[in-house]
């Protein structure tokens, strides 16, 4: 037998083998299927930091329907959003309570005085955070995603 023909034998054998294609097709895929866990992992977090959020920002304005703000003072609805929030509340979570009336059509102040009947004061909770994700860092694409919840009721 040739050189030539020991060669053809064992590269056919070689290419005929099918042992361990499983182990190399999973290998390649492996790194693909993990960066989509991870990622679902980190979508899902950031949504229910948004449903947390969201919450935080219900519970101001169900306190503000209970205890309509006095004088303008908002601070009783502010403290009740960062109850809601508890623990979870981070350096750049952000509590926006506003309060204001529509006179005439125009949005003012609810201290300034009108003169029509028809006046409604609205109150707006705004709950807003800088999220960064607990599993990979995303800094090749944008190191923290804004999210935030807001939420407006009228009180008359």
């Amino acid at each position: 037998m040739t050189t030539y023909n020991k060669i053809k034998n064992l590269t056919g054998r070689l290419i005929n083998k099918q042992e361990g294609a499983s182990l190399i097709e999973l290998a390649l895929i492996l790194p693909v299927l993990l960066l989509m866990m991870v990622g679902t992992l980190d979508l899902g977090s950031a949504f229910v930091r948004k449903m947390e959020l969201a919450n935080a920002a219900k519970a101001g304005v169900q306190y503000s329907m209970v205890r309509k703000p006095q004088d303008g003072d908002v601070t009783a609805i502010r403290n009740a959003v960062v109850t809601s929030i508890g623990e979870t509340m981070t350096q750049s979570t952000e509590i926006d309570v506003e309060l204001y009336c529509i006179c005439d059509g125009t949005r003012q102040a609810c201290t300034n005085v009108c003169v029509d009947p028809n006046v409604s004061a609205f109150v707006n909770v705004t709950v807003s955070e800088d999220y960064t994700t607990p599993y990979f860092n995303y800094d090749w694409f944008m190191s923290e995603f804004p999210i935030s919840e807001s939420l407006t009721i009228q009180l008359n």
